[in-house]
C-alpha cells in the first residue's frame, strides 16, 4: 500500500474522516504511512491516534479494511517520450564504468578561486549544490546509475585535491556522498515508471532499505548486554533497597552510603528493566532515580566511558553556546523572545541565559519538534517519551532564570529539576536508564548530543545521519 502519510490523510478527509491538526500531527510524529496501515495497527495504536472518540476510531478501522479490500489496476498506455528515454537509459548505461583514474573535472571560474583559496565551501549552500552539480555532470558522461564504489571514488577524490572539505566527523565523506547519491535519484525522478529504473533499484536495494525501515520502527534501543547479577539475591537486593529508600527519606542523605548501594543493585535492576518492570515501579523501588544527579550517575554506570557526564555535559556544550544561538537566529519566534529577554539581563548573568537558550533552541537548528520535547506548564497529556515541562508558563523566564521544571515519562513524574538545564539532560539520560530509543521528532537532536557532546557509542550503531554530520561542520 503505497501511500505516503499525507496522501493517507488526504483519503481519510475524503472518507468522512474529519482529522484535527493535532490528530495529523500524531500519524506525522509516529511515521503512519500506507506501509504501517498494511502491516496492522493494534487498537492502542488506534486509540493512541484518535484519544476520546470512539467513532472516529470505528471509522478508521473500517476504511482501513476497506482500503485492503479493494485492489486497483491502471493500465495506461506508454508515451513516446518514455520510450525515448528508455532509449536514452541504454545508451547511458552503454558508456560503461567509470574509469580507475577519474580525475575532477574543472568549476566554474568563482567557485575554483574560492576552492583554491581554501575557502570553506561546505559550509555555504550555493557553493555545496554547485560542486555536487559539476561533479554529478561529470558522472553522468560515463553511467547514469553510478556504483556506491564508484559514488565513494569521485567523493574521495574532490576530498583528497581539497582536504578542508572534509567532515568533521565519521570518514571525512559521508555528507558529500549522499549529497551525490540524493543529486542522482532527483535527476532520475522524471524516469520513475521506466523498467531500467525499476531494476537498478531491484539490484542496489530498493527492497532492502525499505525492509530495514520497517524494522527500525519496531526495535527499541539496543542493549548491548544485561550485566551478570553475581554475589546478589533477591533477599540481598531486598535488604539494599530498603537502605536506599530510608536513606531517600533522610534530608541529607549519606551519599557514599547510596552510591555503594546502588552499585551493588545495579545489575539486578538492569535485569528488571530489560525484563519490562515499568517505570512507575523502577522509581518507586528505586527512588534516588527521581533526581537529575541520580539519573547521570546511572548513565555513568551504564556506560564507562561517560564517566562524570554532568560535567563533560556543561563543558561540551558550552563550547558551542555561540554558535546554536547565531544558527537558530530568525529560525523560530523563541529565538526572538530570547534576543529580546537577553538585553534585559546584567553582563554576569549572560553566560548562564545563552546557556539555556542553546538547549532550547537545538532542535530548531535541526528542524526538529521541539514542542513536544520541552514544554510551557505542565500537563497530562501521555507520551512514552521522557518530556521537560517547564512548571512557568513563559518562554523568557526558562531563558533567564532557573525555573522549576518537571521531567515526565509515560505519564510518570520521573523527576524535578531546577532549570532548563537539569530538565533536558534528565530527559537525555532518561533514554538510557529505560533503554528507549529516540524518537523520530528528535533523533537528530539526541544522536548529536549523544555522540557529539558526549562521546557515547553504543556497540552496533549506525554511521552518523548526513543531517547532524552536516551540523557538527557548521558548529565546529
Amino acid at each position: 500500500m503505497e501511500l505516503s502519510t499525507e496522501e493517507l490523510l488526504q483519503n481519510l478527509e475524503e472518507s468522512g474522516i474529519k482529522v484535527t491538526e493535532e490528530e495529523a500531527q500524531r500519524f506525522r510524529d509516529n511515521e503512519v504511512d500506507g506501509e504501517t496501515v498494511e502491516c496492522g495497527l493494534t487498537d492502542t495504536m488506534v486509540s493512541y491516534l484518535f484519544p476520546g472518540s470512539f467513532k472516529k476510531q470505528v471509522k478508521f478501522n473500517k476504511f482501513v479494511q476497506e482500503l485492503k479490500d479493494v485492489v486497483t489496476l491502471t493500465l495506461v498506455p506508454v508515451p513516446e517520450e518514455h520510450i525515448e528515454q528508455s532509449l536514452i537509459i541504454d545508451r547511458n548505461e552503454a558508456r560503461g564504468r567509470l574509469p580507475a583514474g577519474f580525475v575532477l573535472p574543472p568549476f566554474p571560474r568563482d567557485l575554483q578561486t574560492k576552492l583554491d583559496n581554501k575557502e570553506a565551501c561546505q559550509k555555504s549552500s550555493r557553493d555545496r549544490h554547485r560542486i555536487i552539480r559539476v561533479l554529478h555532470e561529470a558522472i553522468i558522461e560515463y553511467t547514469m546509475y553510478p556504483t556506491n564504489t564508484e559514488y565513494v571514488q569521485v567523493v574521495q577524490a574532490l576530498i583528497m585535491k581539497y582536504p578542508f572539505l572534509k567532515d568533521l566527523g565519521g570518514n571525512g565523506y559521508h555528507t558529500w556522498h549522499q549529497s551525490l547519491k540524493r543529486k542522482f535519484k532527483a535527476e532520475r525522478a522524471p524516469l520513475i515508471h521506466e523498467d531500467e529504473v525499476k531494476r537498478s533499484k531491484e539490484k542496489f536495494g530498493h527492497k532492502r532499505a525499505r525492509e530495514s525501515t520497517k524494522a527500525a520502527r519496531s526495535c527499541c534501543r539496543s542493549v548491548s548486554g544485561v550485566p551478570a547479577v553475581i554475589g546478589e539475591d533477591a533477599s540481598s537486593i531486598e535488604r539494599h533497597v530498603h537502605v536506599l529508600q530510608m536513606q531517600y527519606e533522610k534530608m541529607n542523605p549519606d551519599t557514599s552510603v547510596v552510591k555503594d548501594r546502588m552499585q551493588l543493585t545495579f545489575s539486578w535492576r538492569r535485569k528488571e528493566i530489560a525484563d519490562g518492570m515499568t517505570v512507575e515501579d523502577v522509581l518507586k523501588k528505586y527512588p534516588f532515580l527521581r533526581t537529575p544527579s541520580g539519573l547521570c550517575d546511572e548513565v555513568d554506570r551504564i556506560q564507562p566511558s561517560a564517566v562524570n557526564l554532568c560535567r563533560r555535559w556543561k563543558e561540551g556544550f558550552t563550547g558551542i553556546v555561540p554558535k546554536v544561538v547565531k544558527l537558530a537566529h530568525g529560525k523560530s519566534p523563541l529565538a526572538k523572545m530570547y534576543s529580546e529577554a537577553r538585553e534585559e539581563m546584567l553582563a554576569e548573568d549572560l553566560p548562564d541565559v545563552d546557556f539555556r537558550a542553546a538547549l532550547i533552541l537545538l532542535p530548531h537548528i535541526f528542524k526538529e519538534k521541539a514542542d513536544q520535547f520541552i514544554t510551557l506548564g505542565q500537563h497530562d497529556a501521555p507520551s512514552p517519551y521522557p518530556t521537560v515541562q517547564l512548571v512557568d508558563t513563559d518562554w523568557k523566564m526558562a531563558f533567564t532564570r532557573k525555573v522549576p521544571v518537571l521531567v515526565k515519562l509515560d505519564s510518570v513524574d520521573l523527576c524535578r529539576g531546577a532549570g532548563v538545564e537539569d530538565g533536558v539532560i534528565s530527559a537525555f539520560c532518561a533514554y538510557f536508564v529505560f533503554n528507549l530509543a529516540y524518537p523520530p521528532y528528535m533523533k537528530n537532536t539526541l544522536t548529536f548530543l549523544q555522540r557529539t557532546i558526549l562521546d557515547i557509542t553504543e556497540v552496533g550503531e549506525k554511521p552518523l545521519p548526513v543531517t547532524v554530520t552536516r551540523m557538527i561542520n557548521l558548529l565546529y
